[in-house]
C-alpha cells in the first residue's frame, strides 16, 4: 500500500492551535511553532485592528504546516472567555429555554445592553437531570474570524474549547471516585481557572488574574472558591490540572 492511501487511510492530519492573550502556539505532530502578539488579546470584544493583527497572526503560524487537508483543534486561554454557572429553574424542559436562560444570566452578570449581548456566543453543555452546567461565551467576531480562516485553509474544525475545558477532558476518568465533590484548578500565565464539580453537576467555574499576581497562594484561592460554593476544601478532592510549556519553541 502506497504511503498516500495509508495517509488517507489514517485521515486528516490533526493540529492543535492554542489561542493565548500574547502568544499564539501551533502543535503539528510534535513540532511546536510559536506567534507573538504585538497587541495582546483580552476578555472583551476585539476591535478590528486586534482581528486584523490576529488574522495577520494566524496566516503566518500556519505556513509552517504543508499543504492537504488537515483536522484543527483550538484551544483558548480562559481569560478571554465569559464562564459561569447556569442553574435550572423550575419549568425548563427544552434546549432553547435553557439557552436563553444563559443569554439572560450571562447579560445580568456582565452588565451589557442588548447589542452588546448579542456580539457573544454561548456554549452550554445542558446534562439532563443536572441542577447546574457551565456556560462559556467568546466573541462572535473572534469565532467567525476562526471558522473563516479554516475554511480558506481547506481544513476541517474541530473543537473549540477554553484551556481548563480542553486539560479536564483530557484527563482519564477514574471508574469510581470516592469522593463526591472534586475542585479543580488550573493556573497559566494568563489566569487562573477554578472550577467545583459535584458528580455531574457543577458548582463553580471562574477564571482569576494569574497566581504570580495574586498575593496569596493556590490552596487560599481554592478555600475560597469553596467556601463560597458553601462546602470545606478539606472535604473535597482537589485536582490541578496542567497545562503544557511552551517556552522552547520556534517563533515566528
Amino acid at each position: 500500500m502506497s504511503r498516500l492511501a495509508i495517509k488517507n487511510l489514517l485521515g486528516p492530519a490533526k493540529l492543535h492551535l492554542d489561542i493565548g492573550c500574547t502568544h499564539l502556539v501551533l502543535q503539528h505532530g510534535k513540532s511546536l511553532t510559536r506567534h507573538k502578539l504585538s497587541t495582546p488579546l483580552k476578555l472583551g470584544i476585539p476591535d478590528r485592528d486586534t482581528l486584523t493583527e490576529l488574522r495577520v497572526a494566524l496566516v503566518n503560524i500556519c505556513a509552517t504546516v504543508a499543504s492537504g487537508t488537515s483536522r484543527l483543534e483550538i484551544s483558548v486561554s480562559d481569560a478571554i472567555a465569559r464562564s459561569w454557572i447556569v442553574e435550572r429553574l423550575p419549568g425548563l424542559a427544552s434546549v432553547q429555554e435553557i439557552e436563553a436562560l444563559a443569554a439572560a444570566q450571562m447579560q445580568q452578570r456582565y452588565g451589557d445592553s442588548d447589542g452588546e449581548a448579542a456580539e457573544w456566543i454561548i456554549r452550554l453543555d445542558a446534562i439532563p437531570f443536572a441542577q447546574r452546567w457551565p456556560a462559556i461565551a467568546l466573541p462572535k467576531e473572534l469565532l467567525a474570524l476562526l471558522l473563516e480562516f479554516v475554511t480558506l485553509q481547506g481544513w476541517v474544525l474541530g473543537k473549540i474549547q477554553t484551556r481548563f475545558v480542553h486539560c479536564l477532558n483530557a484527563e482519564p476518568k477514574p471508574l469510581l471516585s470516592r469522593s463526591k465533590v472534586v475542585v479543580y484548578s488550573l493556573d497559566t500565565p494568563d489566569g487562573l481557572a477554578i472550577g467545583i464539580r459535584q458528580k455531574q453537576a457543577w458548582l463553580a467555574l471562574r477564571t482569576h488574574p494569574p497566581l504570580a499576581l495574586l498575593s496569596t497562594s493556590l490552596p487560599a484561592m481554592l478555600r475560597r472558591e469553596s467556601r463560597a460554593a458553601g462546602l470545606n476544601l478539606d472535604d473535597c478532592r482537589v485536582q490541578a490540572l496542567q497545562w503544557p510549556a511552551n517556552e522552547e519553541v520556534a517563533c515566528v
